[in-house]
């Protein structure tokens, strides 16, 4: 019994002299001293500059740690963050002998805007500054109600992500040579993103676990709401070697092709939906080194996609008897698929709504399957059916470069020989469209070479142009 007392007194007094001695410490260190230390710890780490603006306040129970209000990060005068609000849990020892040692982290409205100068440089990169290699660890790390800009002003692009929520432990990272901190990095995450908006992607609700194990980072089931349809996919990335590598699965169900095309001004005319899928792994550590690396396959497919104020098969007689658009524009606009998005940019495409003078048409089935490699996709089985026309696609897509590679769009028959063709070939917003080919030539008057070409496809053999998964219509008709 004496020994039980006197052992729950030595551990009273302990803690007695604990909190007399963070008492101290709190009223040595006052939130001065504190703001200094901790913004010339933050400004080393990262290579910026780190200014506290708010109120600073420090907590002794139930660990100790300090609140910082209204937080600024700049890098050579740009800013790169705003935090409306930081808790610090700090290690009590390192800060009595001057420096700062954290053991966790709570982020609460982070703004961050990252901008990729013209001339490639980010606004986040060091100045003067070199990663240290020093081992990192924390127990924990929390970000609540964060967002992340992300501007290109080289390519014009850009993507913003809303509403992120992270919950994250286990921390570490540097102590690698060379000072490479991605290289050592592990945790265990939980992600949760409001919306992900940009290059022509449309993601919201979006849910998923992370592990990291020394550079190794899994996504093993990510849930989101993809182009209005649920989606699900999974992510891999590998910083131990010479240079990142990545690969990503993708998977939608019934998603909306308006959404799909959100960023055409003809999306709200469209209506009907589709599934997609994807496949794709990249390595580099620059935007154009994943782009010239790309490789894999995606394909999208659906059926009875509406055209609200336009006629696929009334624009392809306009164009037979007047050339005043480009069959290019239907088959790049709508064939391009999982890939559309990077076209409908394009500054030809709106014309096909003006052409359509407020007809009503239906994309009875569309096939869009290509293969990616070494950043430019190929054209597998690119094809779509109307009532009466079919109208497919060969050719390749160059990422990297932006640009049609000797794209070639063809109306078929029912045998699958090109009865109408065009070429496009140069930057997706500003190609260099061929000249329409009906058969072989143009010289003669329309009706003249329509007459030909039934003869023609009615007796002789065809260098068959298309033949995939897509069926002629019943009612299958030459232009």
């Amino acid at each position: 019994m004496a020994n039980r007392k006197k052992k729950m007194i030595l551990i009273a007094g302990g803690v007695i002299l604990a909190v007399i001695v963070l008492i101290i410490l709190a009223l040595l260190l006052g939130s001065h001293a504190l703001r200094s230390r901790i913004e010339a710890t933050a400004s080393k780490a990262l290579g910026m500059d780190v200014h506290v603006r708010g109120k600073v306040g420090v907590a002794l129970f139930p660990a100790f740690g300090a609140s910082f209000a209204d937080i600024e990060v700049t890098n050579g005068g740009s800013e790169v963050a705003k935090v409306a609000k930081a808790k610090v849990g700090l290690k009590l020892l390192p800060l009595i002998t001057g420096s700062v040692r954290i053991s966790r982290m709570e982020f609460v409205k982070p703004a961050i805007s990252i901008i990729r100068q013209k001339d490639g440089k980010l606004n986040i990169d060091k100045l003067g500054s070199k990663p240290s290699g020093k081992p990192m660890a924390w127990k924990k790390l929390s970000i609540s109600e964060g967002s992340l800009l992300y501007t290109d002003l080289e390519s014009g692009g850009g993507m913003a992500l809303e509403g992120i929520d992270i919950t994250a432990g286990n921390i570490s990272a540097g102590g690698t040579p060379g000072g490479d901190a991605m290289k050592a990095l592990s945790f265990t995450a939980h992600i949760r993103c409001r919306t992900i908006k940009g290059g022509g992607l449309a993601l919201t609700d979006l849910v998923l676990g992370v592990v990291g194990k020394a550079g190794v980072i899994d996504v093993s089931d990510a849930r989101m709401t993809a182009f209005g349809g649920p989606g699900n996919g999974t992510f891999h990335a590998d910083f131990t070697g010479s240079e990142p590598q990545f690969k990503i699965t993708l998977a939608v169900k019934q998603l909306k092709i308006q959404d799909l095309l959100q960023e055409s001004p003809n999306a709200k005319n469209m209506g009907g939906l589709a599934d997609l899928s994807a496949g794709l792994s990249a390595r580099g550590k620059t935007a154009i080194a994943l782009k010239r690396s790309l490789s894999g396959q995606a394909s999208l497919s659906g059926e009875n996609i509406a055209l609200n104020g336009m006629d696929i098969d009334d624009l392809i007689a306009s164009l037979i008897r007047s050339r005043r658009f480009s069959l290019v524009d239907v088959g790049s606009f709508f064939l391009a698929g999982p890939l559309g998005p990077a076209l409908t940019r394009g500054y030809r495409f709106a014309d096909l709504f003006k052409e359509s003078l407020g007809g009503k048409g239906v994309i009875a089935k569309l096939v869009s399957v290509w293969k990616v490699e070494n950043g430019v996709a190929v054209a597998v089985d690119v094809a779509m059916a109307t009532k009466k026309r079919r109208i497919a696609m060969q050719g390749g897509l160059n990422f990297a470069e932006n640009r049609f590679e000797d794209a070639v769009v063809a109306v078929v028959d029912q045998h699958g020989c090109a009865v109408v063709t065009q070429k496009v070939r140069g930057p997706f917003g500003h190609p260099e469209i061929g000249n329409i080919n009906i058969l072989k030539s143009l010289t003669s008057p329309v009706a003249s070479l329509l007459k030909s070409a039934a003869k023609l496809f009615s007796n002789k053999p065809c260098a068959v142009f298309y033949a995939g998964s897509v069926a002629a219509p019943e009612n299958t008709k030459r232009p």
